[in-house]
């Protein structure tokens, strides 16, 4: 690892606890659609969601330990997992928005899918003063579902694309300010820090996904 980017392949909940408590500028991270997740949160289905409350709950509230003041939350989740995810993250944060991405494509046979949502949420903190210019609804188009896996294009079944993990980064924190993601994933957030001169910290439990990552950014 360099000095601005640190990954590494364990369990986010071991790796909170191990970070000082306020040193985390913001949290940006998008959890496993349950494609790959149990109740310690490595595999599973969307029917395993009362599983993994309990996993959700110690992550988020150690989110809110980590991260500063003034710090801000952005959750990812999709239409199936945002009743799952609002409720909880309403106990521990103050739920300031919800950002639409709309990916301008989808796939299926029951009306296609082409959004995403994303919870913006803060400390319940007075303190916050950082005010967000621009409207709630993104669009920036996703990956195309015959994306190979190879010269920067998919690689991961949740991937998002860089132009869109580059936005919320610059809105979310200014320069050398500190990134959290604890669903790493194939590493786009940590590359588009990389790219944005951010710090990031980040773990991804899964080994191949690890070394993906590890590759992309050439730690």
């Amino acid at each position: 690892m360099n000095e601005q980017i640190s990954i590494r392949n364990k369990n986010c909940l071991d790796g909170l606890k191990t970070l000082a408590t306020g040193s985390i500028d913001a949290v940006i991270t998008d959890p496993p659609y349950f494609c790959g997740m149990t109740h310690n949160g490595t595999k599973g289905t969307y029917s395993d969601l009362n599983l993994v409350e309990p996993f959700f709950k110690a992550v988020f509230t150690e989110f809110k330990r980590v991260l500063k003041p003034n710090g801000e939350l952005y959750v990812f989740c999709d239409w199936r997992t945002y009743p799952f995810f609002y409720p909880i993250l309403e106990q521990i944060f103050t739920i300031r928005n919800r950002i639409t991405w709309d990916k301008k494509s989808g796939a299926g046979c029951y009306y296609s899918f082409c959004h995403e949502d994303i919870i913006f949420c803060t400390n319940p903190s007075p303190v916050y003063n950082r005010y967000k210019k621009g409207l709630n609804i993104w669009r920036i188009p996703a990956f195309s579902s015959g994306a190979k896996k190879t010269n920067g294009e998919k690689i991961h079944p949740t991937q998002k694309p860089i132009e869109l993990m580059e936005k919320l980064v610059a809105s979310a924190t200014e320069e050398n300010e500190t990134v959290l993601d604890c669903f790493v994933g194939s590493g786009t957030t940590a590359l588009a820090c990389k790219k944005l001169n951010r710090k990031f910290i980040g773990y991804e439990i899964q080994s191949n996904y690890y070394e993906i990552a590890i590759k992309r950014l050439e730690l």
